[in-house]
């Protein structure tokens, strides 16, 4: 509901006795008010039905206009300010550490201190060769989704995350209160925990989930290539034909440029699964380097899963893989996040090209 000053509630009480007209009475403060939303009909009734009780339509408790400011006192607006100046980063309304309800410490940050909560986005730094490779492939994108409306159901994109025990590592859920029009600029401290497990997912576009493999040690080109023979290929056979020869007949694989993707035996085996269809460094179409901002594995898999598996702190290595199977099955059956996720890579692209092959994330979005 729009808050009205003193000045405000007694233009409504004044006009509607002038109009009669609840709707004339909201379009006069429209005009006289141009900066401020102009409040709904109801409120509007409900400040001229306390006068005609009351005599005032303001609150004669306080003596000022609205709700008694019981939330935000001077004692709480300090002890935010507070909490912001020795924890800037982490704090979050849900999880604010002074006690108060969102509402109320969104209302103090806003209203009282103008700081902002900016969310952390991780940017891989683009070098000058990035961005001739990462409009190449943004236009090949829009082109084909263009000219083929079954495209994007028929990719499979996956990747590999390290999930550490200490969960330091989460900045899709971190924000950091800043100056309003004054964003942060982030630096993180590296995890350098043992203790996590190495996790594949792959996502495809009809909405179905490859996976989790998981990597008791490393990733190198020999594992990445058992796990597709014998978990990757299995399971999608279960979700899409193939030929007689064994090959897919139109799916499309995407994987990123990681040391093991590139073993010679990984890049042989993928075109007898996929032909042509395979897109990834050193093939016929190239997955354009330091881009995470375009595949959904980095802009959305891998935030969403940490954020439901570390809501709270896991017991050991098991009780974390168990929470990711966990959420990975409570996705795979939520078909049309997936679908969704996939398709956003096209808006993604867009706005790559928009940005002449720049950063999708964090640039005024």
């Amino acid at each position: 509901m729009v808050q009205l000053t003193i000045e405000q509630r007694t233009f409504v009480v004044t006009k509607f006795h002038e109009t009669g007209s609840l709707q004339q009475t909201r379009q006069a403060f429209r005009e006289h008010f141009p900066d401020r939303e102009p409040p709904s009909t109801k409120t509007i009734w409900a400040n001229v039905r306390k006068y005609r009780e009351h005599g005032t339509s303001l609150n004669r408790n306080t003596g000022n206009s609205g709700r008694r400011r019981t939330g935000r006192s001077e004692e709480n607006i300090a002890t935010v300010r507070r909490q912001l100046l020795l924890h800037p980063r982490g704090t979050s309304a849900r999880r604010n550490g002074v006690g108060l309800p969102p509402a109320t410490f969104n209302r103090i940050t806003r209203l009282d201190l103008n700081m902002y909560p900016y969310r952390i986005h991780v940017r891989h730094q683009l070098t000058q060769g990035d961005f001739p490779r990462r409009l190449a492939f943004a236009r090949w994108l829009i082109a084909r989704t263009d000219g083929d409306a079954n495209f994007l159901r028929n990719l499979v994109i996956g990747d590999e995350a390290g999930f550490a025990m200490d969960g330091k590592v989460h900045t899709h859920n971190v924000v950091q209160y800043a100056p309003r029009g004054h964003p942060p600029e982030a630096n993180f401290d590296v995890n350098m925990s043992r203790q996590k497990l190495t996790v594949w997912v792959g996502l495809c576009g009809n909405g179905q989930v490859i996976g989790p493999f998981f990597f008791p040690r490393n990733v190198n080109g020999n594992i990445y290539l058992q796990m597709i023979n014998e978990d990757v290929v299995p399971q999608l056979e279960e979700h899409f034909e193939r030929q007689v020869r064994g090959v897919f007949r139109q799916l499309w694989w995407i994987q990123d440029g990681a040391p093991a993707h590139r073993l010679i035996a990984v890049r042989e085996r993928l075109r007898e699964l996929f032909g042509e269809r395979v897109i990834a460094l050193n093939h016929e179409v190239e997955w354009p380097p330091r881009s995470p901002d375009l595949t959904p594995c980095d802009y959305f898999l891998w935030g969403y899963l940490k954020t439901k598996v570390f809501g709270t702190p896991p017991r050991d290595l098991n009780d974390l893989q168990d929470r990711i199977r966990h959420e990975v099955d409570a996705l795979r059956n939520n078909h049309a996040m997936v679908r969704r996720s996939v398709q956003d890579m096209v808006r993604r692209c867009q706005l790559c090209v928009e940005r002449g092959g720049g950063h999708v994330e964090g640039v005024g979005q």
